[in-house]
């Protein structure tokens, strides 16, 4: 970094070290490398703002890095040789230097790996990236929102004529990104969460997301007075923006602002260290209409026999095959009981996709036609095919043309993880919400948090204290309470709620809030095609095709030694950020020349995605933190959740590593890599916690979602699942809401 007097956080000193370390970890050859491309200046300005946190670590990690460059060779580091330089960043990465303590050096490594990234490959917007030099030494052409049908099929590179688009280009803007404001929509008052509380509701919902926002129009419509509390604000498609570091959940995930500040903790077993919880795919949104808003939009049905798993099991193979301590249960509901509301969903949101999965009979129909083919995903159907698999395009909750008064696709490869630019990509926001407000008897209020549920002398819900948008303490009656939050915190909330009925939680009387949780595992195996051009950069994850095979009730899982199935499957959707971090071959180091030569093959890789069943064990639980609160003022405990993988389930990820690996070396693959099976504890497909069931002493709700011991609490979520199957979860938690919330209506009481 040259223009030293523009330095906002490094001293002159620390910036040239800066400089030579990520210079060796991205050198120059015939491409720049990153001091050219502008690294030390975007990580002076994020040192200044969004990482000011980080900023000590930088201080002292580069004090240690000298003090072991002064004593092995005699200078500091930024005057050693550059084979020297490489021998102390090689020693920094294996935790190898002396009188390095603080930061753990391991740790500070990875931080300059993540920072590294970032400079390179994030938008220019943020400092780095200078004339989006990172992208054109990967070849990637950046921020474009449309994609041919040709370009999808093509073995050539699709360069888009070499025309190489920021989000300034098109008008985006990362630090003034709600120029729209708050939606018109009849009914909404974007003021309400500021608004004293009404009188005692029918029904208070926590979260108007994914959950909520579909089923608010059963009891609104029904002439029931409802509540509802919301954290985040109503976003709309003026608040998306094309931003991977700012906007993605693999990486800021700046719309979860409040998910962020009460991240769960983690520790593998209760004697093992606990740590902030690590993410193998994503965090949580807040906003009205939910996760679904950058979610990658996969919405496909639990087979009939997901439903009567522990049945199913102890039929094919015995009681004797589940692994020890699994506490896997049947669901008191059936695949016929859902059948008619998965229907109902899947042409509420517009689901695109055929009818060409042999394991699952619908009644009628998906409402829109597939996404259309893609080079990667015709590669991968005529492999399998010919291994007597069953390929389909996965159903999507995008439009593969117009629906409903939205528009069709752009085929946009910026879509999982990011709002939907020309609301193609379906949430409650668009439909299900609106329809509620019209009504009249949805009282939406955004920016209202809650922080405890009520309850009378009897144990029964009375309503919730919420912060309003102020940051008041407030109370709002109600009948009833339904629970729409994300599974970690409609757990965190009943735990927190006690009462003289419920000592340790509502609907914890039996020590079951909490128990039988599961997070989805999800990994990757990649392929390099020395002669073949994928471009996954021409199209959104949602242009998939999945296999159902191995899922299926013929796969015989227990022959290969293991209980479970998983879905192959392979997707569009790479990105800047996404090929920096993907998983690298063990021959590849993770920093120099190596390390660029192998990110600038990225248009040879293709990918087989694994979806892992995952079951539920007795040491595998949620509770709340003994000491860690969160970052809201009210000091509440964040969540701790004890969780690892088991041996049922490594075993089962080595058995489809091998499948995914078998399929790209049919494709083509010259080598062949695969990524770790547990990636970490949250995967956006967390699942359990309040299971359903018939037995209290055994289960947290009722086929109804109610809570057994907490007449009126009612919890509309992933939590209440008694099973994790390879298959995306939103569809099957929109048809048991909506079945619940209409059984609700049908039994209301006033």
């Amino acid at each position: 970094m040259s223009d030293v007097d523009t330095l906002l956080t490094f001293n002159a000193h620390r910036s040239r070290t800066v400089s030579a370390l990520f210079e060796r970890m991205f050198p120059a050859d015939d491409d720049p490398g990153a001091t050219e491309i502008g690294v030390t200046r975007y990580v002076d300005r994020a040192l200044d703002g969004e990482y000011e946190e980080q900023k000590r670590w930088y201080q002292l990690g580069i004090d240690a890095l000298d003090r072991n460059a002064e004593a092995e060779y005699g200078a500091p580091f930024v005057e050693c040789a550059p084979e020297e330089q490489d021998v102390l960043i090689g020693r920094l990465e294996t935790g190898d230097l002396s009188d390095f303590h603080t930061p753990p050096q391991e740790e500070f490594f990875e931080l300059l790996r993540q920072h590294l990234q970032e400079g390179l490959f994030a938008d220019p917007a943020y400092g780095g990236n200078k004339d989006k030099k990172g992208w054109k030494v990967l070849g990637h052409p950046g921020v474009h929102l449309e994609n041919s049908a040709e370009e999808n099929l093509t073995d050539e590179p699709v360069t888009k004529g070499g025309e190489y688009q920021s989000m300034a280009d098109l008008g985006f803007d990362p630090e003034n990104s709600s120029d729209g404001g708050p939606p018109d929509i009849d009914g909404f008052d974007p003021q309400a969460g500021a608004k004293a509380p009404t009188d005692e509701a029918d029904v208070v919902m926590v979260g108007m997301g994914a959950m909520g926002g579909l089923v608010a129009p059963v009891f609104a419509e029904a002439g029931l007075d409802v509540v509802a509390l919301e954290a985040g604000p109503w976003r709309t498609k003026d608040d998306f923006i094309p931003d991977e570091l700012g906007h993605a959940y693999y990486r800021r995930a700046g719309m979860g602002e409040k998910f962020n500040k009460e991240t769960p903790q983690w520790r593998r077993s209760e004697n093992d260290e606990t740590r902030e919880a690590t993410f193998s795919l994503g965090r949580m949104m807040n906003s009205v209409g939910g996760s679904v808003i950058h979610y990658g939009a996969w919405l496909r049905r639990f087979h009939p026999h997901h439903f009567r798993y522990r049945s199913f099991v102890e039929e094919q193979w015995s009681e004797d095959a589940l692994p020890d301590n699994c506490t896997v249960a049947d669901w008191p509901l059936s695949y016929d009981e859902l059948e008619p509301y998965y229907t109902r969903v899947e042409h509420e949101v517009g689901i695109s996709g055929n009818d060409s999965n042999p394991y699952v009979e619908r009644s009628e129909p998906l409402p829109n036609k597939p996404f259309r083919p893609f080079r990667q995903g015709e590669i991968f159907t005529d492999v399998v095919e010919d291994m007597d698999l069953n390929p389909y395009p996965v159903p999507v909750g995008v439009n593969s043309e117009p629906y409903d008064g939205r528009p069709g696709t752009t085929y946009c490869a910026w879509n999982s993880g990011f709002g939907s630019f020309n609301d193609a990509k379906w949430h409650p926001g668009l439909s299900s919400i609106p329809r509620a407000l019209r009504t009249g008897n949805l009282d939406l209020r955004t920016y209202c948090r809650v922080v405890e549920i009520l309850t009378d002398d009897d144990g029964e819900v009375t309503g919730v204290e919420y912060l309003d948008a102020n940051g008041d303490r407030r109370t709002q009656h109600a009948k009833t309470v339904i629970l729409a939050s994300y599974t970690f915190e409609n757990i965190r909330l009943m735990l927190h709620s006690t009462d003289e009925t419920h000592p340790d939680g509502l609907g914890n009387n039996h020590g079951q809030v909490g128990k039988h949780f599961m997070t989805k595992m999800f990994s990757d195996v990649s392929g390099y095609f020395p002669d073949t051009v994928f471009n996954r950069h021409t199209g959104p994850a949602a242009q998939g095709i999945i296999l159902d095979d191995y899922d299926s009730a013929a796969f015989d899982s227990a022959k290969h030694g293991f209980v479970g199935g998983s879905t192959l499957g392979t997707e569009n959707q790479l990105l800047p950020l996404q090929i920096s971090q993907a998983t690298l071959p063990e021959d590849v180091s993770s920093w120099g020349k190596e390390y660029k030569d192998h990110l600038k093959e990225w248009n040879h890789w293709g990918a087989v995605r694994i979806q892992s069943t995952n079951l539920p064990y007795e040491s595998n639980y949620i509770e709340l933190d003994p000491q860690k609160t969160d970052e809201s003022g009210e000091g509440m405990p964040v969540l701790r959740i004890t969780y690892d993988l088991r041996e049922n389930e490594r075993k089962l990820h080595e058995f489809f590593r091998g499948k995914a690996t078998e399929i790209l070396d049919e494709m083509g693959a010259t080598e062949t890599w695969g990524g770790p099976a547990f990636t970490g504890v949250g995967s956006s497909h967390d699942l359990g916690g309040c299971r359903m069931g018939t037995e209290p002493e055994q289960s947290v709700v009722d086929a109804d979602l109610e809570v057994h011991d907490t007449p009126g609490l009612y919890v509309y979520s992933g939590a209440a699942f008694p099973m994790c199957p390879s298959i995306n979860p939103t569809l099957t938690m929109w048809a048991v809401c909506l079945r619940a919330a209409e059984n609700l209506v049908a039994n209301f009481e006033d």
